[in-house]
């Protein structure tokens, strides 16, 4: 009877006892150029993510007003070719009607997206790659591999990096 008595306090007792969850972000990579170097990266934000998203289907399909409003008063961007950096007061909807002017539509599907934030910094970089197929409206199809990096600082998009290699 001792040991069913004993037997049944430590089950209560183990079973009264509550665990407890820590969550820690995990740090991985190495920051190699800019103001971080050495830091490491962990997951960034997820709103920041879809503020993305939603910039890269808004340009697809002529919307410019909501990717201006998703952009900070000024952002950089630095297209696939020349190399050299565009500096753009915001609203730069006139820019990117140029852009877009040569194409009856563009379509884009989106592989994934990854959000993430080097220690230290304000900023949090998100990560897409995209297929882009672009339908002139001369006839010509354009089927382009696209990867974009851009740097986002509260919610706002600041800095846009293009990468473009063709595909078939």
């Amino acid at each position: 009877m001792k040991n069913y008595i004993l037997l049944t306090i430590i089950a209560i007792v183990a079973l009264s006892c509550e665990s407890k969850t820590v969550e820690v972000d995990k740090v991985a990579g190495q920051q190699l150029r800019g103001d971080n170097i050495g830091n490491g990266f962990t997951l960034g934000s997820n709103d920041d993510m879809q503020t993305t998203l939603d910039v890269i289907y808004a340009y697809a399909e002529g919307n410019f007003d909501l990717v201006m409003e998703k952009m900070a008063d000024t952002c950089y961007f630095r297209p696939e070719k020349g190399g050299e950096w565009i500096t753009l007061a915001n609203p730069f909807g006139d820019f990117l009607q140029t852009l877009h002017d040569p194409y009856d539509s563009i379509v884009r599907s989106v592989y994934n997206a990854v959000p993430i934030k080097s220690e230290g910094s304000e900023y949090t970089i998100v990560s897409v790659p995209f297929s882009e197929i672009k339908y002139g409206k001369d006839g010509t199809v354009v089927n382009e591999s696209v990867f974009e990096r851009f740097w986002l600082k509260d919610g706002k998009i600041e800095r846009v990096v293009k990468w473009v290699a063709e595909s078939n």
